[in-house]
């Protein structure tokens, strides 16, 4: 049976609580085996849990970083979805910050699993938050 709206739904307030939570574990749980992130697009794709647990430990790289994301919209229609979010990047101890407003398309296994995230962002979508220095990540690293 094909994934439902609410299906998708479910798939992308987990995503975002996993994110909001800091739970890996919740991420994975929420991917196909053999899922494809790619973020933004233009750049190489990650792929299975492993290739995405790398994106993930790169995103999490750094004592004190913190990521919050905040959720602006979802669409679901049938077993694809939109995510609008900010994450909200903030390194207290650096006084730095970093507020990237994102767009993903994201469809949906029969499993209701993630099976493909795409993510919109330009250098437009960046924002450096009141107070804070604008935290500049090396993103190079991550295709090391």
């Amino acid at each position: 049976m094909s994934a439902t709206p609410n299906d998708t739904r479910k798939a992308l307030n987990n995503y975002i609580k996993a994110w909001a939570t800091n739970d890996k574990a919740l991420l994975m749980s929420i991917l196909s085996a053999d899922a494809v992130f790619c973020d933004p697009v233009g750049t190489p794709e990650f792929v299975g849990h492993e290739g995405i647990g790398k994106f993930w430990d790169f995103s999490h790289m750094g004592e004190g970083r913190t990521l919050t994301p905040v959720l602006q919209e979802i669409r679901a229609c049938g077993s694809e979805g939109i995510l609008r979010f900010v994450m909200q990047v903030r390194i207290p101890s650096a006084n730095q910050g970093l507020d990237l407003s994102i767009v993903e398309y994201v469809q949906i296994d029969d499993a209701g699993k993630i099976k493909s995230l795409r993510a919109f962002w330009d250098e437009t979508s960046v924002a450096k938050p009141d107070g804070m220095d604008l935290f500049n990540p090396n993103v190079a690293e991550i295709y090391e």
